[in-house]
Order: structure tokens, then C-alpha cells, then sequence
């Protein structure tokens, strides 16, 4: 029998949770208190029947409702400032973020940063901090994969340097996270498989991860469970319900998850790779995962093979690499970064600018030579 070993984890998570089928309909009654909302949403929701009828329930309740539709992909720091000046031009007092991670992402920074002084450039180069609570935050999620609404962290680009990274502080975690997967429903099919490649990755790279914890390691099995039944049914149908549900249940677990533990090697190099070279960040994250496992295979053996009898992927380290490469294909989701043009001109900036807590948390250290050696063999 295998020796128990103590670990410590600390637990962040928002002050509510509700998932389920149809749970959008309690958003007005958990804002009652709140007299001007910011609806924040990209433009796909701000086009559905849902967003029309969700203003006119908060109308109906007595409130003032303001918008920034329109966020895009990969949270640019210019979205994030738009959304800070109609909150202040208005006067909001709680903001709401309904749409993919970076929806989410960019309304979780402008609402840590709207009552205090300046741009979000600013607190996103360092030269200024959060220094705490902001406004009131919900995040609704329309993608299952981030899990965004769970975290403290907002990961943002500049569009300028092209750097990405994470502007976090623990004040930053929702107050409310109301993940109805009936959202989901409408998400194209290439968005479904790069969302759920993204969680995927999330729950076996926290539980390779140093501080992992049973807390996160019990939540991280079942989510990866979950989207090996399930991702390749949502991506090839759509409008399945229950794979709908267990998509949108496992990302909210990985959040859950992740916040709590942190990331590894391939969520370092994503960051980078997709910002230079505009690679989604899922399709990012599973090109990474031949090299990024076998990299780690050597020391983490044993919890890969134990992830692969959990997603029925085999008995081995091995068993697992292929199973989860082989989901990946199964969703049409490209696996070299040689189709979105990466260079050996480019390994510098990667190498530079991969350096964060993801990296830090990966189970078996990279040096700068070691990254390129890696980046090599994505050519």
C-alpha cells in the first residue's frame, strides 16, 4: 500500500458557485443589490436571443444596463481599457462577464481596476499594482475550457509586444460564478475542441504539478474522466446535452482545480507561442503535448499512467501521451506549430518570455538551452 503524504493547499474559490441547466435565470436575483450593471460579452453572444432577454430581466428588476460587447480572442489589454471607460463613464457598480475565457479574463482585470486610477498597460507592465477588491464580479461562461471563472488571475496581451501574461491578485476571484452549459450549446465545433483540449491539459498539468494536492488531484481525475468520454461527442454534436453538461462540468472542475495548485511547461510555452504567432490558446496547448510529456515523462511516470487507467487510455506513461494526443486528433485540432509558421527566428522571444508561474510549476526544470532543444522539435 502506498504511503499516505501530507500536502498543503490552499482553497480560493468564488463565494458562490452554481452550475446547471438554465442557471443564467438567477443572475438578476443575485444582483439585486447593485442599481448600474456592465454586461460584458464578445460578439457572438451579444447576437443571441439569451443576451436580449437577460437585459430586459435586469431592466425588469429596476436596473440601469450598460455594455461592452465585442471582446476579442486572447484578451487584449486595449479590450480591457474600453470596458474600464464605460464602467466609469456610467458609474458601475458590479460587472458581469458572459463568453469564452477571454470574455471573462478581460472583465475579471476592468473590474479589479475600474475604481482605481489608470489604464490596464499600466498595472500589466508592472508599474502599477492591484492592491485589492475592485467592483462586484460574475463570470458566466459560454465555453467549456478556461475555466476562468474559478481563477485570480486575468491573462491578458498586449497587442504591441505581443507579450502574454497574467495580471492576478487573490481579490480578482469572482464573486459569482454561474456556469450554465446550456451557453455552450451554440459554440462552433473547432472552438469546442480547442476549449476542451484546454482543460484537458489543465487537469493532468496540475496534477503533475509540484503543489498538487488530493483537493485538486480528486477534482483533476474526474474532469479528465469526464472529457474523454465526452469532448469528441460535443465536437461532433453539437447540440448533445449531456456532453454539453459533462464538458461544461469538467472545466468548472479543472478551474476549481488549477486556482488552487497552478500549471505546468505547457501552459508556459502556450502563452508565448500563441500571442507571436495568433495560434488559439487550446490548439496551443495540444500541439505542445508530445514534447512538454515526453520532457516530463521521466519523472512523472507513475501519475501519467495512473491519468491514462483513468481516461481508459491504457496502463502506462506512454498509454496516456498517445491517448491524449490521439482525443486531439479525433477533434480535428492541428498538431504542429510548423502550420502557424513558427521559426527559429522566433525561439528567443519564447524563451524570454516563457518564464512564469506555469513554467516554474512544470515537474521537471527547463533551462534556456533545453526550451530551444524542445522548440526544435516542433519544427
Amino acid at each position: 500500500m502506498e504511503e499516505y503524504k501530507s500536502r498543503d493547499f490552499l482553497v480560493k474559490v468564488p463565494q458562490e458557485i452554481f452550475f446547471g441547466k438554465g442557471t443564467i435565470a438567477l443572475l438578476p436575483e443575485k444582483l439585486v443589490r447593485f442599481h448600474v450593471i456592465l454586461l460584458v460579452t464578445g460578439k457572438h453572444f451579444a447576437l443571441s436571443c439569451e443576451y436580449a432577454q437577460l437585459i430586459a430581466s435586469l431592466e425588469k428588476n429596476g436596473h440601469i444596463v450598460k455594455s461592452v460587447t465585442g471582446i476579442r480572442g486572447e484578451g487584449p489589454i486595449e479590450d480591457v481599457d474600453r470596458i474600464i471607460m464605460e464602467a466609469r463613464n456610467c458609474s458601475a457598480d458590479a460587472v458581469v462577464a458572459i463568453g469564452g475565457g477571454s470574455v471573462i479574463d478581460c472583465g475579471k482585470a476592468a473590474a479589479a481596476l475600474i475604481p482605481l486610477g489608470g489604464t490596464c498597460r499600466e498595472y500589466f507592465s508592472g508599474e502599477k499594482t492591484v492592491p485589492g477588491k475592485g467592483l462586484y464580479f460574475a463570470a458566466l461562461p459560454t465555453t467549456s475550457g478556461t475555466g476562468a471563472e474559478c481563477t485570480c488571475n486575468s491573462v491578458l496581451a498586449d497587442g504591441e509586444t505581443f507579450v502574454k501574461k497574467s495580471l492576478r491578485h487573490p481579490s480578482m476571484t469572482p464573486d459569482l460564478a454561474i456556469v450554465d452549459p446550456l451557453l455552450t450549446v451554440s459554440c462552433p465545433p473547432d472552438l469546442t475542441a480547442a476549449s476542451g483540449l484546454d482543460a484537458f491539459v489543465q487537469s493532468f498539468e496540475c496534477v503533475t504539478n509540484p503543489k498538487s494536492s488530493s483537493y485538486s488531484e480528486s477534482l483533476c481525475y474526474k474532469a479528465m474522466s469526464l472529457i474523454a468520454r465526452n469532448l469528441k461527442k460535443a465536437y461532433l454534436e453539437p447540440e448533445n446535452i449531456e456532453a454539453r453538461c459533462a464538458m461544461a462540468e469538467a472545466s468548472l472542475l479543472t478551474g476549481m482545480a488549477f486556482a488552487a495548485t497552478g500549471l505546468g511547461a505547457i501552459h508556459g510555452l502556450a502563452h508565448p507561442i500563441g500571442a507571436l504567432l495568433h495560434v488559439p490558446h487550446g490548439a496551443a496547448c495540444a500541439a505542445l503535448i508530445p514534447s512538454v510529456v515526453k520532457w516530463n515523462l521521466s519523472c512523472c511516470e507513475e501519475k501519467y499512467a495512473e491519468m491514462a487507467e483513468v481516461c481508459k487510455f491504457g496502463k502506462t506513461g506512454k498509454d496516456f501521451l498517445h491517448g491524449a494526443v490521439a482525443l486531439a486528433e479525433s477533434c480535428g485540432v492541428k498538431a504542429h506549430f510548423r502550420d502557424y509558421g513558427l521559426k527559429e527566428k522566433h525561439f528567443d522571444f519564447i524563451v524570454k518570455n516563457c518564464r512564469s508561474a506555469s513554467m516554474k510549476g512544470n515537474p521537471r526544470s527547463m533551462s534556456d538551452d533545453e526550451v530551444i532543444a524542445l522548440l526544435e522539435t516542433l519544427l
